[in-house]
C-alpha cells in the first residue's frame, strides 16, 4: 500500500508541474477554461431546476414517476461508465507506455493494477463529476435540501455508483482476455455480445417507462403517492434503482428510508472493487502477457489483396486513393479504435432494437406536453449517441497524425483535399448511423414527424461533426498517441460542454413544434410549418458551424508542432 501512495503522490506532483504554468498566456487560457466550466455548470444547474419544476408543477407527473425517469437515465449513465472503462482500461492497463515503464520497477502486479485503475477512473470521470455536481445542485435547490445532501450524495451515492460500473468493466475486460486465450477472441466477443444483448433487452422489456406512465396516470390526480408495487422485482436489484430510490426518499425528507439503499450501494461498490483487486492478483500478469498475442483477425487477411491495400489501384485518382487508404489503416492499426467502434455500434444496435418496440399508441392517454417530452427524450438520446461518436472519433483526427505530420506537410498533398478526406469519411459514416437510429426510433410515429426528424438529424450531424473537427484542430496534441486520452483531454471536455449546450438549444427550438404536432386541437398545417421552420434554423446553424470549423482546420494545418 505504501508503494501505491508513493506512486500516486508523484503522479499528482508531475501532473501539477506539467499543467501549471505561470506564463501570462497560460494563465489567461486556464482562466478562460475555468470560466467556460463555471458558465456551463450554472447552465446545467438552472436547466435541472427548471425541468424538474416543469415536470412536477406544469405537467404534474408526480415525484414517483420523476424518480423512475431518473432511474432510466442512471441506467444509461451506468452503462456508459461501464463500457467506457472496458475500452479505456484496455489502453491504460495493457497498452500504455507507463505500464511498460513500471514493469521494470520493483512493484508487484496487483499494485500496478490498482494504480492504473485509479488513474484511469479519476482521469476519465472529472467532467462527469462536474456535470453531476451541477445536476445535484439544481435537484437539491428545487427540493430545498440542506448542504449535507451534497456531501452524502457525492460520497455515498454517486462515487460508489460509478466505482461499481468501473470495477465491473475492468473485471469483464480481464475475463474476456483470459477466456480469449483458450477459446479465441472472436468467439468470446460474440458470446459477450449475445449476453449483453439479452440482458439489455430484458431490462428494457421489464422497465418500460411508457408502460409505467400509463399505470401511474391511471391514478390521476392522486399521483403523489408511492407506486412501488409497479416496480419489477428484477430492476430492484440494480444500482441505478437503489440510487433513484435513495433520492426519492431524501427528496421526501426521509433519510432513514433511504439508508438501506445507500448501504446496498456502498457494499456493492466495495465488493466489486475488492473482486477486481483479487482477480488482478491471479489474472493481471497472465492477461498482460496474453494481450500481446490476441488478434481479432487472422494474419492471412493482411496478405490478401484487399481493396485498401496500397498495392491495389482503385477507380479514384492516385492522391485521393492514397489518402482514403491512409485513413483506413491509420484507424485500424490502433486496436482501441476499432474495438471502441465495435462497442459503440453494439450499443447503437441495442438501442435501435429496444426503441423500435415502444408502442406510441400508449401515449394517447397523456397530455401533449408529456408526449412531446417523451418524444424529445428519445430524440435527444439519438443525438447524444451521434455526439459521442463525433467526440470519440472526429475530435482526435488531426492529433493522430502524430510525428508523421511533418511528412504530410512536406509532401505534395493538397491541404484542402486532406481535410476534405478526413472530414467527409467520418461524417458519412456517422450520418449513416444517425439515420439508421432515427429510422428505428420512428417506426411507430407518423411519416411527417419521421421525415422532419431525419432532416434534423442530418443537420445536427453536420453541426456536431464540424464542431468536433474544429475543436480537435484547436486542441491538437501531436505527442499523444492514445486516441482515448485525446478524446478525454481538456479540449475534449470543453467540446463536450459545448455539445451539451447545443442539446439544450435543440430542446428550445424543437419543443414548441413537437408539442403542436401532438396537440389534438392544433391545425396540422401550422404544426407542419413550424416543424419546417425548426429544420431551417438547424440547417442555418449547421452551415455556420461547419464553415467556421473548416476554416479553423485550415489554420491548424499551417501550425508547426
Amino acid at each position: 500500500m505504501k508503494i501505491i501512495f508513493h506512486i500516486l503522490a508523484y503522479k499528482v506532483l508531475s501532473f501539477i508541474k506539467i499543467n501549471v504554468d505561470w506564463k501570462p498566456v497560460s494563465i489567461v487560457k486556464n482562466l478562460g477554461t475555468i470560466l467556460v466550466y463555471a458558465i456551463f455548470g450554472l447552465g446545467v444547474f438552472f436547466f435541472t431546476q427548471n425541468i424538474i419544476e416543469y415536470l412536477l408543477e406544469e405537467i404534474k407527473i408526480g415525484s414517483f414517476l420523476l424518480h423512475r425517469f431518473i432511474s432510466v437515465v442512471l441506467f444509461i449513465f451506468f452503462l456508459a461508465v461501464h463500457v467506457g472503462n472496458i475500452v479505456v482500461s484496455y489502453s491504460t492497463l495493457y497498452k500504455s507506455v507507463e505500464v511498460q515503464f513500471l514493469l521494470t520497477k520493483p512493484i508487484n502486479y496487483h499494485n500496478l493494477f490498482i494504480i492504473k485503475f485509479l488513474d484511469n477512473f479519476f482521469y476519465s470521470s472529472t467532467t462527469l463529476l462536474l456535470i453531476i455536481c451541477a445536476v445535484l445542485g439544481g435537484y437539491g435547490t428545487y427540493f430545498g435540501l440542506g448542504v449535507e445532501f451534497y456531501f452524502i450524495s457525492i460520497l455515498f451515492h454517486i462515487f460508489p455508483f460509478m466505482l461499481t460500473a468501473a470495477s465491473l468493466g475492468v473485471i469483464i475486460l480481464m475475463l474476456v482476455i483470459r477466456l480469449a486465450v483458450t477459446f479465441g477472441l472472436r468467439k468470446v466477443i460474440a458470446i459477450l455480445a449475445i449476453v449483453y444483448i439479452a440482458s439489455l433487452l430484458i431490462f428494457f422489456k421489464l422497465s418500460n417507462p411508457v408502460l409505467l406512465v400509463t399505470q401511474v396516470m391511471a391514478y390521476y390526480p392522486n399521483i403523489n403517492q408511492y407506486f412501488g408495487f409497479f416496480d419489477n422485482h428484477f430492476t430492484k436489484l440494480l444500482p441505478n434503482f437503489w440510487l433513484s430510490e435513495s433520492f426519492y426518499w431524501i427528496s421526501n425528507n426521509s433519510y432513514i428510508k433511504s439508508l438501506p439503499f445507500t448501504i446496498l450501494q456502498i457494499i456493492c461498490s466495495l465488493s466489486f472493487f475488492s473482486l477486481a483487486v483479487y482477480l488482478s492478483r491471479k489474472w493481471y500478469y497472465k492477461t498482460l502477457t496474453a494481450s500481446t498475442e490476441l488478434r481479432l483477425f487472422n494474419n492471412s487477411l493482411r496478405k490478401k489483396n484487399l481493396f485498401f491495400s496500397f498495392d491495389k489501384h482503385s477507380f479514384y485518382k492516385p492522391q485521393t486513393d492514397v489518402l482514403i487508404k491512409k485513413e483506413f489503416w491509420l484507424f485500424f492499426r490502433e486496436p482501441s479504435q476499432w474495438v471502441h467502434l465495435c462497442v459503440l455500434l453494439f450499443l447503437l444496435g441495442i438501442f435501435a432494437t429496444s426503441i423500435s418496440t415502444i408502442d406510441v399508441k400508449l401515449l394517447n392517454v397523456y397530455n401533449p406536453s408529456l408526449k412531446a417530452i417523451l418524444y424529445l427524450v428519445v430524440f435527444l438520446f439519438n443525438i447524444f449517441l451521434i455526439a459521442s461518436l463525433s467526440l470519440r472519433f472526429v475530435f482526435p483526427l488531426l492529433s493522430l497524425e502524430g510525428s508523421a505530420y511533418w511528412k504530410i506537410k512536406s509532401s505534395p498533398v493538397n491541404p484542402v483535399k486532406l481535410l476534405t478526406m478526413k472530414f467527409f469519411i467520418f461524417f458519412l459514416i456517422i450520418l449513416a448511423l444517425g439515420q439508421l437510429i432515427n429510422f428505428f426510433s420512428h417506426l411507430n410515429y407518423p411519416s411527417t414527424l419521421a421525415l422532419s426528424s431525419s432532416l434534423n438529424t442530418a443537420f445536427i450531424t453536420v453541426t456536431l461533426v464540424s464542431m468536433n473537427f474544429g475543436m480537435g484542430s484547436i486542441f491538437a496534441n501531436f505527442k499523444e498517441k492514445n486516441p482515448i486520452r485525446i478524446a478525454s483531454s481538456q479540449g475534449a471536455s470543453i467540446t463536450f460542454l459545448f455539445t451539451l449546450v447545443y442539446l439544450v438549444f435543440l430542446v428550445t427550438i424543437l419543443f414548441l413544434p413537437v408539442y403542436e404536432f401532438f396537440h389534438p386541437f392544433k391545425n396540422p398545417a401550422i404544426a407542419d410549418k413550424n416543424l419546417f421552420l425548426a429544420s431551417l434554423i438547424l440547417a442555418l446553424f449547421a452551415i455556420i458551424v461547419s464553415v467556421i470549423s473548416i476554416r479553423i482546420g485550415f489554420k491548424a494545418l499551417q501550425r508547426d508542432f
